[in-house]
């Protein structure tokens, strides 16, 4: 057997091993970014949030706790908000007089950990939209990204896309 046709089946023979190696669900979970989280405020909120990021964007996984680039706090007054850092990276503010006034608490938390994912608001007003935020109204409850949302996020956390969102959201406001 020549040299050039044993390297090719050599490297048949380790694709194969690959393949086997590594089953389809395990390449995705490899190819997730961790973004850790953590919450002084809202807490159950906060991890059924991460819960939700992490099952509709397969290129990030939220988890609590290590050195958290997501912060989650309380505070009254002002408005929920996110102030980015980068990309995977927010501190952000829970305000209780939006919880009082009507809006959803997990919507707003949602939200909020959207824009430290790099999704910007959306003005629109419409429920589905998860980035639409307070525009939607206290009516609506929805803490789940569309398909595009998620698939925007999903994007940025594929290696391709290198963003900062610099904008400050102030939740209440729409």
């Amino acid at each position: 057997m020549s040299l050039r046709k044993f390297s090719t089946v050599l490297a048949s023979a380790a694709m194969a091993l690959v393949a086997v190696a590594v089953p389809a669900s395990a390449e995705t979970s490899v190819l997730a970014r961790t973004v850790y989280y953590s919450a002084s405020a809202y807490s159950s909120q906060a991890d059924q949030a991460a819960q939700i990021w992490s099952s509709r964007a397969p290129n990030v996984r939220m988890v609590r706790g290590g050195n958290a680039t997501i912060r989650i706090y309380g505070t009254t007054g002002g408005g929920s908000r996110a102030y980015p850092c980068g990309l995977g990276c927010a501190t952000i503010y829970i305000d209780s007089r939006d919880i009082a006034a009507g809006h959803n608490a997990l919507r707003i938390v949602t939200h909020e950990i959207g824009h430290g994912l790099g999704l910007p608001d959306n003005y629109n007003g419409v429920c589905s939209y998860l980035m639409s935020g307070g525009s939607a109204g206290t009516s609506c409850t929805n803490p789940y990204p569309n398909s595009q949302e998620a698939a925007r996020v999903n994007q940025l956390f594929a290696g391709g896309v290198a963003t900062t969102v610099t904008k400050t959201d102030v939740y209440a406001n729409r």
